[in-house]
């Protein structure tokens, strides 16, 4: 479990640097606060804090709205490399946080917290349905489908 947290971190910290180059503070801004709740919710993970690890996770998803909520009310006064700086961070946040409530999901199936599991993979494939996020969804309709198969019967 931990060297599928530790890959996912690596994978979702890789996926962040490719913003530092964000031009303007408020850019930076939005990408230290991703980069600090990805190493909380991992922290917290891997210390079993799983409530502060959700809490973690919805501070990023949280950055993505803010990011969209900006867009949307100054997309006529944005130059054309600040609204794709800004589309970087929504998708960077976005994909880091459904990565993350996958590594949630896999977490409570390790521990055999069924319920919790299914949960997480239900709330993502409610909350991710934009075709840009299909394959987390597809991950995590898989993830219902283990999930069946290691439920003992009634």
């Amino acid at each position: 479990m931990k060297s599928k947290c530790w890959i996912t971190g690596l994978i979702a910290g890789v996926l962040l640097i490719q913003l530092w180059g964000c031009a303007g503070n408020r850019y930076q801004q939005r990408v230290d606060v991703v980069k600090e709740q990805v190493s909380s919710f991992y922290q917290h993970l891997e210390s079993r804090q799983t409530d502060q690890a959700i809490f973690a996770n919805q501070r990023i998803e949280q950055v993505a709205l803010e990011s969209q909520e900006y867009l949307l009310r100054r997309v006529g006064q944005m130059s054309q490399a600040e609204r794709a700086q800004e589309w970087k961070v929504i998708k960077i946040a976005k994909e880091t946080a459904a990565e993350n409530w996958l590594a949630l999901a896999q977490y409570f199936m390790g521990i055999r917290d069924y319920k919790r599991a299914r949960g997480t993979y239900k709330r993502l494939i409610e909350v991710y349905k934009d075709s840009a996020f299909q394959s987390y969804v597809n991950r995590a309709e898989t993830g219902l489908r283990d999930l069946d198969l290691a439920l003992p019967p009634e």
